[in-house]
């Protein structure tokens, strides 16, 4: 069973929105492109919207779907969705990551992204960088 998981690619004046995940979660330390797991019905830009909202305190426009992903973890196989998404407001409210940063493109891969995420990352580097 493969879950279906929907990741924020969020690029705004020459950046990226990167996010780490905060202790005691889940790949505590662990930067990522924000999102979640797609519930029951959800379009990966239904999803990416209302995870945006709870996670980030945020609302956004979700565009076209940029790549997928797909990766095994120890826990099971997950394909991260990149969204291309707009934010209405950049205001975050931090809920499960204790860290956001906006950088260029070109730097994604030094930082300790989760696995599923440096597939999306490479992408947005060809795409954006």
């Amino acid at each position: 069973m493969v879950q279906s998981v929907a990741a924020a690619v969020i690029y705004l004046n020459d950046k990226v929105l990167i996010t780490r995940r905060a202790p005691g979660e889940k790949l505590a330390g662990i930067w990522e492109f924000p999102g979640g797991k797609l519930e029951a019905g959800e379009t990966p830009q239904t999803c990416i919207v209302r995870e945006l909202r709870e996670e980030l305190g945020v609302e956004s426009v979700a565009g076209e779907i940029l790549t997928t992903s797909l990766y095994t973890y120890p826990g099971g196989a997950v394909e991260l969705i990149a969204v291309v998404v707009s934010l209405r407001s950049t205001a975050l409210k931090l809920q499960v990551h204790d860290l956001a940063k906006w950088i260029p493109p070109q730097e994604l891969l030094s930082y300790d992204l989760a696995p599923a995420d440096i597939p999306i990352a490479e992408e947005i580097i060809r795409t954006y960088g």
